[in-house]
């Protein structure tokens, strides 16, 4: 296996950081996967999940979004995507990534993976940069009210006028991210036990000093404005309908309220006509991948890539 790790300059002079995980022989490599973690985390995370699709002959490239891992400039920045449009700028930075796979692997099919907010973002990419996937695995996801998402950018727009661009909305974070671990709050006082089973996976979490930040307030408003976006009904018309689609998920995953939101927004893309499967694992919390039951997981996704790419 190859390995690298790169700034990747973008469109705006800004840098990204970049992960490539690869085959030793480029002839044995069958398609590329182009990975995108979720929110207050980085691409290195998934480096078990990355190896092993390296083992089976396929290629893994990977980013640390604005406002996240070394793409980060400072400490400062962890939570931070930028002035204004941050999200669209980070659903931007993905069709470079793409664009820098179609460079470096032209006749190589690719096939796109996201999880938690990168679940989010992935279905936005869909619907914008649709032609350039074949197939597309949505881990951890959500569908949230309009209403409430409507509500939640006025909030945040209210606090992005009294604080700093970069200051940490302390405010949201108490009505969004932390409730997520109320039912597993008796298990420890590390916050992170929702994330999964494993202990040594909640410390690590825990302990990481690129992981668990606050978003800024113009960092929330960004990805409510993102949700928004991705909850309305023609845009998710616009997701080709020849575009396979995998839903995975926890049943123990707060995010989707335990499945229940995950299955809400698996009717929406088939009421829309969509190519969509799904699947939910039991005793299985939000980072799936990370669970002791990963292996099945690994496996269930490779078998999903294969089967569109291939059959």
């Amino acid at each position: 296996m190859k390995f690298k790790e790169w700034k990747q300059q973008l469109r705006d002079g800004s840098e990204l950081q970049m992960y490539e995980w690869k085959p030793a022989n480029d002839k044995d490599i069958r398609g590329v996967v182009q990975l995108v973690h979720g929110s207050v985390e980085h691409s290195l995370r998934y480096e078990d999940f990355a190896k092993f699709l390296v083992a089976n002959n396929y290629a893994v490239v990977a980013e640390d979004h604005r406002g996240h891992g070394k793409t980060a400039p400072c400490s400062e920045n962890l939570g931070f995507f930028a002035e204004e449009e941050g999200w669209e700028k980070i659903i931007d930075d993905l069709y470079e990534v793409t664009t820098y796979i179609k460079h470096c692997y032209p006749n190589r099919p690719i096939v796109m993976f996201g999880h938690s907010t990168g679940s989010f973002m992935v279905r936005h990419y869909a619907i914008k940069y649709e032609t350039n996937i074949a197939a597309l695995v949505i881990c951890g996801t959500a569908h949230y009210p309009k209403r409430l998402l409507k509500f939640s950018i006025k909030m945040a727009r209210i606090g992005q006028k009294i604080k700093e661009p970069k200051s940490k909305d302390n405010f949201i974070y108490k009505f969004s991210y932390a409730p997520l671990n109320v039912r597993y709050k008796d298990e420890g006082n590390l916050g992170t036990e929702w994330l999964a089973t494993d202990k040594t996976v909640q410390e690590a979490f825990a302990d990481d000093p690129l992981t668990g930040q606050v978003f800024s307030t113009s960092a929330f408003k960004d990805m409510f404005m993102g949700l928004l976006f991705i909850t309305n009904k023609k845009n998710i018309k616009l997701t080709p309908n020849t575009l396979p689609l995998l839903f995975i998920v926890g049943q123990d995953d707060p995010v989707g309220k335990y499945g229940k939101t995950v299955l809400q927004t698996v009717e929406l893309y088939k009421k829309a006509g969509k190519r969509v499967k799904v699947k939910l694992y039991p005793n299985a919390r939000h980072e799936i991948l990370n669970e002791p039951i990963k292996q099945e997981i690994y496996q269930d996704i490779l078998n999903f890539y294969n089967k569109s790419l291939f059959q």
